[in-house]
Order: C-alpha cells, then structure tokens, then sequence
C-alpha cells in the first residue's frame, strides 16, 4: 500500500521546481536509501512482529510479561541487549481494565487480562496482563491512549536494520539482530511520488514516511510506504483474507464474519470427528479442536475438508500453527465458539 498525501493550498510562495524529476526523485528518495545499514538514523525505521502471541517483557530476561504482541504489528526498536530490542507499545485500552498506580513510575496498572489495540474499538495491537504496569498519555470516551516500553526477542521481529539500533550499556554490538531486510529507509524530506519514470506527479510523501523499495531503474526505485487512510476510502478486493479479526469480533458479530476469509495462529489441540451431540458439524466430520488466535486463547473449531485431512494428521497437540479459514458461524450452538472452515495450513 502506498502512503499519498496530497499537499494543500499555502499562503506561503511555492517552493522553485526542480530542473527535472529525475533529479528529484533520485536526490530524495535514493538519497534517504543511502542511510542503509551502518546508519544511526535509521533506528526510527519501523520493524513488525512475526508472529501472534510474541511476548513482550519488562526487561530483556523476559521477566516481567507484560503481554503478548499480534502478528504484523509496527514498533520501533531503540535499543538491544543480549538478543533482546526494546520497543515502546502503544495503543488504547478500555478504561474499565486499568486503574491507578503510582508503582515504578507509572500512573496505571492492568485490573485484568485486556487487548490493547490501535485505536478504540481497533485492530488488536496485544493482550496486555493483569497487573502490567502502563503509562496513559490521554482519554476519550472511556478508552485510556497509553504507553509502554518492553523488551521484545530480536528474532521475533521482521525489517530489523543492522547496525541502525543503539547499543544498550555493557552488551554487545549486534543483539541478536536480524539482518535479512536491507531495503527500508526513512524519507529525508517531502518527496514527490510517481506513477512510474517520467510520468506525471501522483502526490507526495511526507518526510519520515518508512518506506521498502520493490524494485528498480536506473535512477528511479518503486516503494512500498507505510501509513494510514480511511477504510472508507478503500474498495476491498474479493476473496482478501482478513487479519486482526479476534475469537470476540467473530460472537459479537457472526452474520457480519460468516463466509470471510481469516489467517489466525492457532493452537492445536486435537483432531476430533464430529458425533450427533455437535449440531454444527455433520456426524462424522472431522474437525481441529484448538484454541485461539493468538494472544486471545478461546476455544475455536475448524472443520476439516478430506483433502486436508492428512497433513492435519501430522500437527502435535500444542502445536502453534497458521490457518486461512472461511468462518462458518461466530458462535456454536451450545458454547459460542467460532466455527471455521480449514482453507489452508500456513508454513
């Protein structure tokens, strides 16, 4: 998704154009890549989380947890130590899960076991632990907006940038870090963005957007940017597989879910085969008993097609795995849990 934000009218006389948009372009953009690897600015480069349910401590010896971190999730690493980066969470938690503290230097302390997400009634960012400790930076409408720093396993995260992330006191150099992603960087300045070499101006990027090439030509580079837009502004493509979604999103709102397509991490159970005391299944289906997603652990059903029935058969019971499942009904007849339809096991 590419991140375009179109400048409004200024006051203000407009900047000289450049002589030509190659320049421009090859001077920005290539200019901000140049601060690959080896560069300290790129510490603010945002890494993501690799899988559901990734813990997120209080210190790097993963003592205290503070919760458990969805897949996807965008942080930015500040400093490593002993394998492990720190990260600053951020998001908004339903004021009835947190109460007053003065504990350590924070003013709020988790009542319970509560989803932190990225904005109220949003995408679910984590599960925070009763008694984690957190700091609010504002209140709306019973929904606290807080903060937390922690420390995440360096191997538990994706884009992480050699060399870019500060060092913590008396630890090594390289904590653990990933180095596999070497094509992110962070814009210098605002940056025209085209549609392709030479053609016209589409908009424009502002400065410090994340940005990952995915290809180039000669002195052009096409970019993936990171950002936000309105999910009005969006036309869904058909069949797109949804993530984020919780086992509660699904029993809130079963008519909603039923026939989308989820990818969930889940934790297997068992295979079951359904007899005349499960309503929802027909006698003799087979079906995955597990719990889950991640970091949420309800229970939930998968109903098994033949053709998958084999390697299935090849998953151990508390096995972590991946699905893509087509939601058969939010909530089963006599327990409310989801009922899911197997798609395809993720590697």
């Amino acid at each position: 998704m590419t991140f375009v934000v179109h400048r409004r009218p200024q006051s203000t006389p407009a900047r000289r154009p450049q002589p030509a948009a190659p320049t421009l372009i090859s001077l920005a953009v290539c200019g901000a890549l140049a601060a690959w690897p080896g560069v300290p600015a790129l510490a603010q480069q945002p890494a993501t989380v690799r899988r559901d349910g990734t813990p997120l401590a209080g210190d790097p010896g993963g003592r205290p947890l503070l919760g458990r971190l969805a897949a996807d999730v965008a942080l930015v690493p500040q400093a490593s130590r002993a394998g492990s980066i720190q990260v600053t969470l951020d998001g908004w938690i339903i004021g009835t899960a947190v109460a007053p503290t003065s504990r350590d230097g924070h003013d709020l302390a988790l009542r319970r076991d509560e989803y932190l997400r990225s904005v109220p009634n949003g995408r679910l960012v984590a599960r925070l632990v009763k008694g984690a400790l957190v700091d609010s930076v504002e209140q709306r409408d019973g929904w606290y907006h807080v903060r937390r720093a922690g420390w995440v396993a360096s191997r538990a995260l994706a884009g992480l940038v050699p060399g870019g992330i500060p060092t913590a006191a008396g630890t090594d150099s390289t904590g653990g870090v990933d180095t596999t992603d070497v094509r992110s960087g962070v814009l210098r300045r605002p940056v025209r963005l085209y549609h392709g070499p030479d053609s016209p101006a589409a908009g424009l990027l502002e400065a410090g957007v994340p940005i990952r090439v995915t290809a180039r030509a000669g002195d052009w580079v096409r970019v993936e940017a990171a950002g936000w837009v309105r999910a009005s502004e969006l036309v869904q493509a058909g069949g797109q597989t949804v993530s984020g979604v919780t086992a509660a999103d699904l029993r809130a709102a079963p008519d909603e879910w039923r026939g989308r397509v989820i990818r969930w991490t889940i934790q297997f159970i068992a295979l079951q085969t359904a007899d005349e005391l499960r309503p929802d299944f027909a006698p003799g289906q087979p079906y995955i008993l597990a719990r889950g997603p991640a970091p949420e652990y309800a229970f939930v059903y998968v109903v098994v097609p033949p053709d998958k029935v084999a390697a299935v058969q090849r998953l151990q019971p508390l096995d972590s795995v991946t699905i893509v499942a087509r939601v058969k009904s939010g909530r089963s007849t006599y327990l409310a849990n989801p009922i899911l339809e197997l798609v395809d096991l993720v590697p």
